[in-house]
C-alpha cells in the first residue's frame, strides 16, 4: 500500500510538473512572466480547440507566428535592418494569429491582456543575442501538409506511377475546353482602382529601399491598394446555383454556408521568392456553395467550392505570374504573364502550364471559370469595364472566425484545417498520395498541390522549383 501510494505520490508531481508554464530563459522576470501567460493560453487552446490556428505556433516564441515565406527567410538575417524586418513581420503575423485565437477560445475576464505581453515581448527580442541565436541555428520549422504514414501504407511508389498517366490526361482534357464560349456568362467584381503604374512602382522601390535584402513590406494601406488594384473581373458560366459565388458565413445551428444574396472576394497578400528576389502575391479567393455531380457516381462533387487565383508582381509591381488552385489544393494551374521567364523541365506531376504576355502597363484580367467544375477556362486582358455584379472585398483571415447566431465566433474549419462538411467521395482512392481528405476546402496555410512529388501552394520556392529566368 506504501509503495503504491509512493507512486501516486510521484505520478502527481511529475503531472504538475509537466502542467506549470516553462520559465524563458531569454528574458529577465517581468518579459519572462508574459512569456508563462502566453505558453499557458496557447496550451489551453491546444487542449480545447476544434479549429486550425492561421500560422505554425512554435512554443519557443509564443507571441510570434511563422508561415513557410518567413521560415525561409532565417539565412538572410545577417544585420540589425534584416533581424528588424524580419521580426515585425513575424510579429505582425502573431499578433493576428493571437487575435483569431482570442475570438475563438476566449481568455477568462480579468486575465492578463496577452497582446500588451505580445507587443513587449516583440520589443525586447529584437536587441536580445540569445533570442536571435536560437533563431538562426534552430529556426522555426512549418510541417508539411502531407501524411507520410499514408504513402506508407499505401505503397506510393507504385500508385504514383499509375497516377502520373491518369493526371497527364486530365490535364489535356481541361487544356481542351479552354477558349470555349461559356453559356450564360455574368461577370462578377470590385470596382476598378484609379491608382497608376506609377505610383505602384514608386511604392514598390520605397519598400524595397527600407530593406537590406530586397524585400518590399508592404504596409496595410498600401495591401488594400494593391489587393484593389489587381483585383481580378470573374466571368462564370451560370448554368445553376452552384455557379453563384457567395460570402462564406454561419447560418443554422451554426453550420456553414454560401450566402450567395453577398457576392464576395476574399483577399491576401503574401510573399514569395524567385531568382533572388522577394515578390508581393496578390491572392483572391471566390466561394461557391458546391459542385454538382456530374454523373450518378461523381467522387469529386459536393457542397462548398471554391477557387484562388494568385497573382505575383515583379520588382516593378507589374503582373510576373498569374496561378490558382481550387481550395482544396487541386487543379495547380500557372500562367507565365511575361517573356522573361519560362516554365522548367520536370520528371513526374507538373502544373498545368499556360502563357498570356500581356501589354505594358498591364490592364485588368478577366478570369473565365466553367460551370459546376469552376475550372479556369481562360485568362484575358480587360480594360476598366464595369462588371455586371459587385464583389464586396473581405480579408481571406475573415473566414477563420464567423459569427455565430450567439454573436461568439466559431471557425467553419476543423482542427487540422479542413472544412469538414466539404468532404469528396475521392478520399477512399487518392488517401494513399499522403494527401489529407483530398477534395476537401481548406484554409490557406494547408495547401498540398500534387499527388505525384511533395509541393506546397505557399512554399517560398516553389517558382524557383517550376519556372526559370531566360
Amino acid at each position: 500500500m506504501l509503495r503504491l501510494r509512493l507512486m501516486f505520490l510521484i505520478l502527481v508531481a511529475l503531472i504538475s510538473g509537466c502542467a506549470s508554464a516553462p520559465k524563458s530563459n531569454l528574458f529577465p522576470d517581468d518579459e519572462a512572466q508574459c512569456v508563462s501567460e502566453l505558453s499557458e493560453y496557447y496550451r489551453s487552446v491546444e487542449a480545447s480547440r476544434g479549429y486550425a490556428l492561421p500560422y505554425h505556433f512554435d512554443g519557443r516564441f509564443p507571441y510570434l507566428a511563422f508561415d513557410r515565406f518567413s521560415t525561409s527567410m532565417t539565412d538572410t538575417l545577417s544585420g540589425a535592418a534584416a533581424k528588424k524586418q524580419w521580426l515585425d513581420y513575424v510579429s505582425r503575423l502573431g499578433k493576428e494569429q493571437l487575435e483569431i485565437a482570442l475570438k475563438l477560445t476566449p481568455k477568462p475576464a480579468g486575465a492578463v491582456n496577452l497582446t500588451q505581453c505580445q507587443q513587449a515581448l516583440t520589443a525586447k527580442s529584437l536587441n536580445n543575442a540569445a533570442f536571435w541565436q536560437i533563431v538562426q541555428e534552430q529556426p522555426p520549422r512549418v510541417p508539411t501538409a502531407y501524411q507520410h504514414w499514408k504513402r506508407v501504407v499505401g505503397v506510393y511508389p507504385v500508385a504514383s506511377l499509375v497516377a502520373e498517366g491518369r493526371i497527364e490526361a486530365e490535364q489535356v482534357r481541361i487544356k481542351e475546353s479552354f477558349r470555349r464560349v461559356l453559356e450564360s456568362p455574368v461577370s462578377y467584381g470590385e470596382p476598378a482602382s484609379r491608382l497608376v503604374q506609377a505610383e505602384i512602382a514608386g511604392m514598390l522601390s520605397a519598400a524595397r529601399q527600407q530593406s537590406p535584402t530586397g524585400w518590399p513590406l508592404i504596409n496595410e494601406d498600401d495591401e488594400v491598394r494593391l489587393l484593389n488594384h489587381y483585383s481580378p473581373i470573374f466571368k462564370v458560366e451560370t448554368l445553376t446555383r452552384d455557379d453563384l459565388p457567395g460570402a462564406l458565413e454561419l447560418g443554422r445551428g451554426d453550420k456553414p454556408y454560401i450566402n450567395t444574396f453577398k457576392p464576395a472576394l476574399y483577399k491576401h497578400l503574401s510573399y514569395t521568392r524567385f531568382d533572388g528576389n522577394v515578390l508581393p502575391q496578390l491572392n483572391y479567393v471566390l466561394w461557391f456553395p458546391g459542385r454538382p455531380a456530374a454523373s450518378v457516381f461523381d467522387p469529386y462533387a459536393g457542397r462548398f467550392d471554391a477557387v484562388n487565383v494568385r497573382i505575383t508582381l515583379d520588382e516593378s509591381g507589374q503582373p510576373l505570374i498569374l496561378d490558382s488552385i481550387h481550395q482544396c489544393g487541386c487543379y495547380h494551374m500557372v500562367y507565365l504573364l511575361s517573356d522573361t521567364i519560362g516554365f522548367r523541365h520536370l520528371d513526374g506531376e507538373k502544373p498545368i502550364e499556360q502563357t498570356l504576355l500581356l501589354p505594358q502597363p498591364s490592364p485588368r484580367l478577366t478570369v473565365s471559370l466553367t460551370s459546376g467544375e469552376h475550372m479556369i477556362q481562360g485568362v484575358s486582358v480587360t480594360g476598366n469595364t464595369s462588371p455586371d455584379v459587385a464583389l464586396a472585398g473581405l480579408p481571406l483571415k475573415s473566414t477563420l472566425a464567423l459569427p455565430t447566431v450567439g454573436q461568439t465566433f466559431q471557425s467553419p474549419y476543423d482542427r487540422e484545417g479542413i472544412l469538414p462538411e466539404s468532404v469528396r467521395g475521392e478520399r477512399w482512392f487518392l488517401w494513399p498520395f499522403g494527401v489529407r481528405s483530398p477534395g476537401a476546402m481548406r484554409q490557406h496555410g494547408k495547401h498540398a498541390i500534387a499527388f505525384v512529388g511533395e509541393r506546397h501552394f505557399d512554399d517560398a520556392h516553389l517558382f524557383d522549383f517550376l519556372l526559370i529566368r531566360r
